[in-house]
């Protein structure tokens, strides 16, 4: 008596639920407020320039290799923002109102027949908001970044077709509601 009364308006639900996430595609995305470059890595040759977003770049000046600094500078188009010389391991930031646009450490440097080679990492690179927002193309981002921006669910990997965390949660919260119901009525 009591599984009828209450079974069919629940039944009724979950139909109505099951509609609206056919009709109604939702996708659960984690968003990463305003990272454009996620604890990436790069790589530069002297006299060589790295493009970012936004319209910035470094470029390497030079390379002391007797005392393992590099000379660089940061730059918006044409303007220099900061020009500047660390040693390996040691970490830039370029700051702008206040707010962190660059944090890029010099992890290596290496040096050979005349090149030299200078290893970024970790390179984060933050909106700034007095810029346009960048279009980022789906295959500009690589694995690792697709990897520390999205979950294996949201990227369409590793799921079940249809079946979303919208759908996923309720019916689960459903469930256990019910098996707790009937648990304590078979008592």
């Amino acid at each position: 008596m009591w599984i009828d009364k209450h079974l069919s308006p629940l039944l009724l639900f979950l139909a109505l639920f099951a509609l609206v996430t056919l009709v109604v595609p939702v996708q659960a995305v984690l968003i990463v407020e305003d990272v454009l470059v996620n604890d990436s890595s790069i790589y530069l040759l002297t006299g060589n320039t790295w493009h970012f977003y936004q319209g910035y770049n470094l470029s390497i000046k030079g390379v002391n290799q007797e005392a393992d600094s590099v000379w660089f500078e940061l730059s918006l188009g044409d303007k220099i923002l900061k020009s500047q010389i660390l040693d390996e391991g040691d970490s830039f930031t370029y700051q702008k109102n206040n707010r962190t646009i660059f944090n890029i450490t010099i992890n290596t440097i290496y040096a050979g027949d005349g090149e030299e080679l200078v290893a970024f990492a970790p390179v984060f690179q933050y909106m700034d908001g007095d810029l346009p927002a960048p279009i980022i193309r789906d295959d500009e981002i690589d694995e690792e970044q697709n990897s520390s921006l999205v979950d294996n669910v949201s990227i369409g990997t590793n799921w079940i077709e249809g079946f979303t965390l919208v759908t996923a949660l309720p019916v689960s919260i459903i469930a256990a509601a019910l098996i707790s119901m009937l648990g304590k009525k078979g008592n």
